[in-house]
């Protein structure tokens, strides 16, 4: 079984994002080695960091390094960037390849990496379908030898189902703390015999949209027959009667073995993913310096976001003059930084659960303004 078949079985089951991430991280050790890392999930909207998880190393200090190892992702100079990683056609790559072997051009190298006897690092951006929804980064110490192309490979080719394991445990996530989410996803169950049953309040008004005469869909038992034969993360879009489009998510719910397992079918909305309500309220940001502030976090151009958004160069750069003015910053690295600093870093730092949406489920955390 290679990596990526490895990764799909975690798709089986109930797992929440630790035990993902535990999972992940024994696969992971067992297929590429290495002596620590650190696996985070991120707000495809921003590329900003929702939460870590870190193993391998004492936890003490990392709240110190974190700050070092961000405030240079946020200047954007450093070698393999993870907004730089994500645009490349494989969002893979080691730091010693990335610097021909000198880890001292890296900033990170000289500021920290150095002082942990690091040897090399592997940098992932976990994308599926455009979007990404977590980073992996490995890291090799002491005498261990440096990452080779084989295992820059390995990891390229399991990223994108990693990243829709990650997208799977944060729905499920969202069924269990749906705080904030203003049309949140449900669950049903199909049984082996075809049966569905277990269908939440959530899940019969998603259900309604596809059909109103109190009918199952037929899409719903398309997915469960995908997942019992084989594919454990199957999905499928179809259009609601109103002509917006509703996803189903398929797993298996019963452990290895099983032949003919019971199926759990999430649905949800298919909405678009932008910078958080919260940030934009915070700073009073227009739509339009909503959707600018995003792309400059997803490292987009000035030409590339008057590109993406139909304005012109010059109005990008008004627009991300008046942000600058709202937000209290100078650049934009110091944007990014910013929002980081006010909006994510708190709400991570006291647990707040990431969205299968981008930002957080929990929108008001004690002693987090909101």
């Amino acid at each position: 079984m290679n990596l990526r078949q490895a990764v799909r079985r975690l798709a089986a089951g109930d797992s929440d994002l630790d035990a993902v991430r535990r999972g992940l991280d024994t696969l992971l050790r067992s297929a590429v080695h290495y002596d620590f890392a650190a696996i985070s999930t991120i707000d495809p909207a921003t590329m900003l960091w929702t939460s870590c998880y870190v193993s391998g190393i004492d936890p003490a200090g990392s709240r110190d390094r974190e700050r070092v190892l961000f405030d240079l992702e946020f200047r954007g100079e450093d070698v393999n960037g993870y907004t730089e990683l994500a645009t490349r056609a494989v969002p893979v790559a080691s730091l010693h390849q990335a610097t021909g072997g000198d880890l001292s051009r890296a900033a990170r190298w000289q500021t920290l990496l150095s002082q942990l006897r690091v040897t090399d690092e592997l940098r992932a951006v976990l994308r599926s379908e455009q979007r990404c929804w977590a980073t992996l980064t490995l890291y090799r110490a002491g005498e261990a030898p440096r990452f080779t192309a084989h295992d820059v490979a390995l990891v390229a080719d399991a990223s994108s189902t990693m990243a829709e394991i990650f997208r799977l445990a944060l729905l499920r996530a969202a069924l269990r703390v749906p705080v904030g989410l203003e049309h949140p996803p449900g669950m049903l169950l199909v049984e082996p015999d075809g049966t569905v049953g277990g269908v939440s309040a959530a899940a019969e008004r998603w259900l309604s949209m596809l059909d109103d005469r109190g009918r199952v869909p037929a899409v719903v038992q398309s997915v469960a027959a995908a997942v019992r034969a084989g594919n454990p993360m199957a999905r499928a879009a179809v259009p609601s009667r109103s002509g917006h489009y509703v996803v189903l998510h398929g797993s298996p719910l019963s452990g290895a073995g099983i032949t003919d397992p019971a199926v759990s079918v999430i649905i949800e909305g298919a909405r678009p993913i932008v910078v958080s309500d919260v940030i934009a309220s915070a700073h009073g940001l227009t739509v339009r310096e909503r959707e600018v502030t995003g792309l400059v976090a997803l490292g987009r151009s000035t030409r590339q976001i008057a590109g993406e958004l139909g304005i012109s160069p010059f109005t990008v750069a008004d627009h991300l003059k008046s942000v600058f003015a709202k937000v209290g910053v100078r650049s934009r690295s110091e944007l990014v930084a910013a929002i980081y600093h006010r909006h994510y870093e708190p709400r991570a730092a006291q647990g707040a659960h990431p969205s299968p949406y981008g930002w957080y489920l929990d929108q008001n955390v004690a002693g987090v303004p909101g």
